[in-house]
């Protein structure tokens, strides 16, 4: 029997290709229908159904056989592309990127013979009546519950089945939604009963339907409110659990009555998690081993001449070394280049996950919202592209919800009915920018500062000196919110925190321009690679210490008069603003020595929002260091990065600027 598991990282390397390849070709196909793009979602769809079945994924095949068979009826009928259409090939491509979760986890897979339902009832083909089940969470659903989660709610699902005299089924389904949101919290996801066939009652779907609800009370107590509702045959209620160890939704939520356990494949072997890859161009390949080969040449020269010095005067063989050893200097050079470029992967890669969604967050919110992404080639390395997705997800999710105005407004403030948000990306000298703009509302600096002192998050002193960016900034202190009540998101601040941590963890900085009734815009600079970075040396009680370049943002000298006390604690002004100051030196609890130099030489350090400076006994130069990581075994180090072996063959150790500037 052939084994399977040596090519089990191929077929998920594909797979995400293939449901990539579905999910871009279905946002053209809802705002331009044609053949060639049925065709595309086909043949993708084939693809993975045959690869699916090579390998034992029996849930995957089933699913895929499904979409195929709706596609195929799509081209020989050539039905009007509605959006129930669209939406239910959604709901399908959202299963299969779940089941794909599970795969890669070896979770038991969720039963998507709902969805399966959905698309049979939609092309008219013989179905077995079947409840409704819980709903399937896309990408901005699934993050709103992990936002609901953090915030303290606890997840619950509710299965609601109406009577079969209840007139208006559809409105009385909106005035439980209400009920719902009204005694639980925020409802994340609704499943109806599939669409009737051609010509039926589209009332009857509203017969049974299922909710996600974040609820800030005890399901006793939710039971309890919501028990005698009018035309309400039962409602079962459940805790819901939507996350897997693999980050993906299953639905084994807890069912009280008929719960049913998840099918999976017999015999497949699973494993958790999956080898990370990068693909590679064979030019780049053949490009690293040429400068091998030119490595491994100089290197039988420098051997040549250390022999002709042995045997002759090693005094006239010390130009030829020197010019060998400039000359590998250059290739070494050009080797690190190459090796950084092979963990750099285009930016696109994460890009493209955002049109799908930006549509479903403009479906939840009743706006007309679209998405320009420009810059999609810009490389950046792989790690960093998978720990940008959530603080961009956090972005965006706020800029749709909370920056860009409903249809109504922008029309009555003279602005085009449909908001914009435009991503966009360059190169700018070592670094990465990433620019998320939207032409909302913008941020109202005033009501910031107002909201700010309300929560206490500053005081009457500190506002008073606040200028406008920094009123703005506050906007990523955690807790804090500008919403007057509670929704979805309960304001632009929400989340904005953790975007604020993660962007420092990865040493970016974030910055905000905006203005009220024009937009907002964040600028996001990254570095290129966490491998490899330029950092500044410098000594600190006899020690050499690394700081990354890219957090500094500038070296002074002051003499001790020009330090100051504000608030009990040493600061500098720099330009104009308070800049708090910290002997680096007793920040890191390292024994003081004599100071012989009339001035102090100071780092002034930034991170994301944040700046400060720091005094150090002197600044020895910048250049280019590899990170190397200091190993587990040395417990918690909050304040390192890591370190590095210098020339002189002596260890290093790399600050983590974001730490200290925050601590």
């Amino acid at each position: 029997m052939m084994e399977l598991s040596a090519y089990r990282d191929i077929f998920i390397e594909e797979l995400n290709e293939q449901l990539e390849r579905i999910d871009q070709s279905l946002l053209a196909l809802e705002h331009s229908p044609t053949a060639e793009l049925i065709q595309t979602i086909f043949r993708a769809a084939h693809t993975i159904k045959g690869s699916a079945s090579t390998m034992g994924f029996r849930e995957m095949s089933d699913l895929t056989h499904e979409v195929e068979y709706a596609l195929e009826w799509v081209r020989e009928k050539k039905p009007e592309i509605t959006g129930i259409l669209i939406d239910t090939l959604f709901r399908a491509l959202d299963a299969m990127k779940l089941l794909r979760s599970q795969y890669v986890s070896g979770g038991d897979f969720t039963d998507c013979s709902a969805v399966v339902a959905e698309i049979k009832a939609l092309i008219n083909k013989p179905a077995e009546a079947q409840p409704v089940r819980l709903p399937v969470l896309n990408e901005a659903e699934r993050l709103q519950a992990e936002e609901a989660v953090a915030a303290g709610y606890a997840l619950v699902s509710l299965t609601v089945t109406l009577k079969e005299e209840c007139l208006m089924k559809a409105a009385r389904h909106y005035i439980l939604l209400q009920r719902i949101e009204e005694v639980c919290g925020p409802v994340i996801a609704i499943a109806l009963a599939p669409p009737p066939a051609p010509g039926a009652d589209e009332d009857v779907r509203y017969s049974q339907f299922a909710v996600v609800a974040a609820a800030s009370k005890e399901i006793e107590q939710v039971s309890e409110q919501l028990t005698g509702e009018t035309d309400v045959v039962s409602m079962v209620i459940a805790p819901f659990l939507p996350v897997s160890p693999a980050g993906a939704n299953t639905q084994a939520a807890a069912e009280p009555v008929q719960a049913e356990s998840q099918g999976s494949s017999q015999g497949k072997e699973r494993s958790h998690g999956a080898q990370a890859t990068v693909r590679v161009s064979v030019e780049r390949l053949d490009h690293l081993m040429n400068l091998v080969g030119e490595l491994l040449i100089e290197q039988t020269s420098l051997a040549n001449l250390s022999a002709t010095g042995q045997r002759n005067d090693p005094a006239k063989v010390l130009p030829d070394i020197g010019s060998v050893s400039d000359h590998m200097g250059g290739i070494i050079k050009e080797l690190q280049e190459g090796v950084m470029k092979t963990r750099m992967l285009p930016i696109d890669q994460l890009f493209n996950r955002f049109p799908r969604l930006v549509r479903d967050l403009a479906q939840k919110l009743g706006k007309d919202i679209e998405l320009q992404i420009q810059g999609g080639e810009t490389e950046l390395d792989r790690i960093i592209i998978e720990e940008l997705s959530d603080p961009l997800i956090h972005l965006i999710r706020n800029s749709a919800d909370h920056g860009i105005e409903s249809p109504e407004v922008r029309t009555q403030q003279g602005k085009s009915p449909k908001g914009r948000i435009t991503l966009t990306s360059f190169h700018e000298e070592n670094q990465v920018v990433i620019r998320l703009e939207d032409d909302g509302q913008g941020i109202d600096a005033a009501k910031i500062k107002a909201s700010a002192l309300s929560k206490g998050i500053i005081t009457e002193e500190q506002a008073g000196y606040l200028t406008a960016q920094e009123a703005v900034s506050l906007i990523f202190e955690p807790g804090f919110s500008t919403a007057s009540e509670v929704s979805e998101v309960s304001g632009r601040g929400v989340g904005m925190d953790i975007v604020r941590s993660q962007i420092g963890r990865l040493n970016g900085i974030i910055d905000i321009e905006t203005e009220p009734g024009a937009g907002t815009v964040f600028i996001i600079r990254l570095p290129l690679t966490l491998a490899i970075i330029k950092g500044l040396l410098v000594n600190v009680s006899r020690r050499v210490l690394i700081l990354p370049m890219y957090n500094v943002a500038e070296i002074v000298r002051i003499s001790p008069e020009e330090i100051q006390v504000v608030q009990g604690e040493q600061a500098i002004i720099n330009h104009g603003r308070i800049v708090p100051l910290s002997w680096l030196r007793d920040k890191l609890h390292y024994p003081r020595t004599e100071r012989r130099s009339k001035t102090i030489p100071l780092v002034i350090v930034r991170s994301v929002d944040r700046i400060a400076a720091f005094a150090v006994d002197e600044i020895i130069g910048n250049q280019e260091v590899v990170i190397k990581s200091m190993g587990a075994y040395l417990g918690t180090m909050n304040h390192l990065s890591g370190a590095t072996i210098l020339g002189n063959g002596r260890v290093a150790l790399i600050l983590d600027a974001s730490y200290l500037v925050s601590h």
